[in-house]
C-alpha cells in the first residue's frame, strides 16, 4: 500500500504544478499539463490530486488559485475535466464467461464482471464518495462538507469555472445514468448547483449539499477522511 503523502511534500508538489501551469501561457496547454498529472498518479490515487488542489485553494496565493481555477474553466469548456473513476457496487454483474475464475479478478475489483466506472470531475466525485458504495471507504459528512467547500472556493476564482460547473451539475443531475449516480447523489448535486448558481458561499453550498440528503446515509458504513 501506497503511503500517504505528507503535508511537505504536498506542499512541493502543488508549488511545481502551479509553477508548470505559469510556465504556458496557452490555456490549452494549461489543461494538459493538468490532464498529465492525474495520468501520472493514476486512477487510484485521484484523492492525492483532490489533495493538491485543496493546498492551492488554502494558500494565500490568488494568483495560483486563479491559475487553477481557469484551467478548470478550460476544461469545462471542452467538457474534459480533469477526473477521476470510482466503481458503482450497485450496477455490477457476473462474469460472462464460464469456467474457473481468475486469482486477479479479485486483485482488481473486477469479481463481478467489472464494476461500470465513469470519470467524474473534482465535485462529482467528493458527492459520489462521499454517498455511494464504491471502491473506496466512504467520506465522512464533516470531511465532505470541507474538502465540498475548498474545492467551490478555489473554483469560484474564474468566471467560467463559477458559471459552467454548476450549470454541468445540474445536467448530470438530470441524467440517469446507469452505475452513475444513484437518487440520492442526483438530488445532492441538483442541491449543489442550485445554491452555487445562486451566489451562495462555499460554506452555504457544501452544507446545502448536506441538508438535501440528510439521514439518507445507508446504515453501518465505515466513514473515513479524504
Amino acid at each position: 500500500m501506497t503511503a500517504a503523502p505528507s503535508a511537505t511534500s504536498l506542499r512541493a508538489a502543488a508549488d511545481r504544478l502551479v509553477s508548470a501551469l505559469a510556465a504556458h501561457a496557452d490555456p490549452e496547454y494549461r489543461l494538459t499539463v493538468l490532464k498529465r498529472l492525474v495520468r501520472r498518479l493514476g486512477e487510484d490515487r485521484y484523492p492525492v490530486f483532490l489533495r493538491l488542489l485543496g493546498v492551492v485553494a488554502e494558500s494565500d496565493d490568488p494568483r495560483a488559485q486563479r491559475l487553477l481555477a481557469d484551467t478548470f474553466g478550460t476544461a469545462l469548456r471542452r467538457m474534459d475535466l480533469p477526473g477521476g473513476a470510482l466503481s458503482s457496487w450497485g450496477a455490477t454483474r457476473l462474469p460472462d464467461a464460464a469456467g474457473p475464475l481468475d486469482a486477479s479478478a479479485f486483485a482488481s475489483g473486477q469479481f463481478f464482471g467489472g464494476s461500470p466506472r465513469r470519470m467524474l470531475g473534482p465535485v462529482e466525485y467528493l458527492t459520489v464518495w462521499h454517498l455511494q458504495r464504491t471502491q473506496r471507504t466512504a467520506l465522512s459528512a464533516d470531511t465532505f462538507r470541507t474538502s465540498l467547500a475548498r474545492m467551490i472556493a478555489l473554483l469560484n476564482q474564474s468566471e467560467d469555472a463559477r458559471t459552467l460547473y454548476p450549470q454541468k451539475l445540474a445536467v448530470d443531475a438530470q441524467n440517469e445514468l446507469e452505475g452513475a449516480y444513484t437518487r440520492a447523489t442526483r438530488e445532492r448535486l441538483a442541491a449543489i448547483a442550485a445554491a452555487w448558481k445562486a451566489g451562495r458561499t462555499p460554506d452555504a453550498i457544501a452544507q446545502a449539499a448536506l441538508d438535501a440528503g440528510a439521514g439518507d446515509a445507508p446504515r453501518g458504513w465505515v466513514l473515513r477522511d479524504l
